[in-house]
């Protein structure tokens, strides 16, 4: 698929939100999406040839498969995805069956529910349309002056009620075309015949069934980009509109739909599943490596060399059965883009069954995350009030479901030290009852408050008089550097000045107070 536009970006997020009115369990989050950058990852890997294909991607990766029962439809994804990806030739098969020469402005599955609202016009209306259209040119011929008479009066009735239907109807049309080529592109796919895709064969032989004869004299629609073509379609055009032909096959199409919606749906769930695996098959040659996941009734989370899937070099990181970690170290240093990678890697293993690692071992758990915050003008919101309703939605969910996997980044910023240790340290707490926890922080004495519940992991760097360096490996332990302050020497402050820094650092460590100046 091309690069997308805001625009079609947007049209192709309709139908994931579209469907979160009906049920929002277990959905990726506005603010967990945004966080870890999820729209660089779908722009970056939706590989999807249709429209369908990317509405489909789009909501599959918002939608993790947290049930027992939903292992076998990612295992399914799996394989599907493994069969394109090992057989290239089968893919650009499908690939181009699923290429269409136009997307729908307003977005495919949102139009078909408008259009279960369009009224549908008389075709007995229409037929007399024709037939008085038909019967004035013959009397032209044979009573050519009543005829020309009648011809006038049938050119204005036909054109008045053409254009009056024509108003009404043409914004439907290109999901008329659409739903034409997609049927058309059905036939192709089942003409492929891969018998490890026979499955899919049958459910898009059944759909089509209900819908025979929906695509029959589908020229009358699919020529030309609106109602009316351009000047070589001009005759095509009279014709259209004196006798109502497009009309009279809409109003045949739209029964047909209405009739047979349930197949309509079927027809796109099959095919978008179908692009969206091999846009995943795609990905998978794009990563460095990948493994599936192995899912567990109980404990933490194993990871075996995780990366950061959007990182032109990343450092892989591993974690042995950790449930909760508390996890310190300076800026930069790595701790954020590991919660990131740690967090995709349990979206992905819950929607495309494929990990970024060597391996990985989880619980089916819901991901929730605050972390990428800032304060909104625009409500009026400072950034601890921002804080504060991110975090109280991870609280509610969890008071629901304790089967969460939570991922926090240096939280409550917008307040003072004393208060945040206080705040953080009785958050964490009760955060400890999810499944998982993560959480980022440069306030050193939580990892003593929560020794005895959080695990203590830390990233590392080196100062030297050359300057920083990070070498991006995650350690068991909590950290104990003060390289911030050397940094401050190394970037030319006076040694008098870190020195003393050193001095009332070291105090406060050994006597728990800060010294005054």
């Amino acid at each position: 698929m091309h690069k997308l536009s805001g625009d079609e970006y947007e049209v192709l997020k309709r139908y994931f939100y579209s469907k979160t009115e009906e049920d929002d369990s277990a959905c990726i989050d506005d603010i967990t999406w945004n966080d870890l950058e999820m729209d660089l990852f779908f722009k970056k890997y939706n590989n999807t040839c249709s429209q369908n294909g990317g509405e489909y991607f789009y909501d599959m990766l918002r939608r993790p498969l947290v049930l027992k029962d939903d292992l076998k439809k990612l295992k399914e994804r799996g394989r599907v995805s493994e069969l394109f990806r090992t057989d290239r030739a089968l893919r650009d098969k499908y690939r181009k069956a699923f290429e269409t020469d136009e997307d729908i402005s307003s977005g495919f599955h949102e139009m078909l529910k408008k259009l279960e609202s369009v009224r549908r016009d008389s075709i007995l209306l229409h037929f007399a349309s024709f037939l008085l259209g038909a019967v004035s040119l013959f009397f032209i011929f044979v009573y050519p002056f009543a005829g020309f008479i009648l011809f006038i009066a049938a050119a204005l009735f036909n054109v008045t009620g053409y254009f009056r239907r024509k108003a009404e109807i043409e914004k439907f049309i290109p999901v008329i075309r659409y739903l034409i080529r997609e049927i058309r592109e059905c036939r192709r796919l089942i003409g492929i015949a891969s018998k490890d895709l026979c499955e899919y064969d049958s459910r898009l032989e059944a759909a089509l069934n209900s819908l025979r004869g929906i695509d029959r004299n589908a020229w009358i629609i699919l020529s030309g980009k609106r109602l009316t073509g351009g000047f070589l379609e001009l005759p095509l055009d009279f014709i259209r509109i004196f006798f109502h032909i497009d009309l009279i096959k809409f109003d045949l199409i739209l029964d047909n739909y209405k009739e047979n919606r349930e197949a309509v749906y079927e027809l796109f769930e099959v095919t978008g599943f179908l692009d969206s695996m091999t846009a995943l098959s795609l990905l998978k040659d794009d990563l460095r490596y990948y493994c599936e996941p192995e899912f567990k009734d109980e404990g933490g989370i194993e990871l075996s060399g995780l990366y950061h899937p959007l990182l032109q070099e990343p450092v892989p990181c591993d974690v042995e059965n950790v449930s909760l970690m508390l996890l310190t170290g300076s800026n930069a240093s790595g701790k954020s883009t590991f919660l990131k990678a740690a967090a995709i890697s349990l979206i992905l293993a819950q929607t495309l069954y494929t990990v970024p690692a060597r391996k990985m071992s989880l619980m089916p758990v819901e991901i929730l995350s605050s972390m990428s915050l800032r304060d909104s003008i625009e409500k009026g919101d400072s950034l601890y009030v921002t804080e504060i309703r991110s975090i109280k939605r991870i609280a509610d969910r969890l008071k629901k479901d304790t089967d969460c996997a939570i991922f926090l980044d240096e939280v409550l910023k917008g307040t003072n030290t004393v208060e945040r240790i206080a705040s953080l340290s009785v958050l964490l707490k009760s955060f400890s009852g999810a499944r998982l926890c993560f959480a980022a922080t440069h306030d050193t004495p939580l990892t003593y408050i929560l020794e005895d519940i959080y695990e203590n992991y830390h990233f590392d760097e080196s100062v030297t008089e050359n300057g920083i360096t990070f070498p991006y490996e995650i350690r068991k332990g909590r950290t104990d550097s003060r390289d911030a302050i050397m940094l401050l020497s190394i970037m030319g402050l006076d040694r008098e000045v870190t020195d003393e820094a050193f001095e009332l650092s070291d105090a406060f460590l050994k006597e728990g107070v800060w010294k005054k100046l």
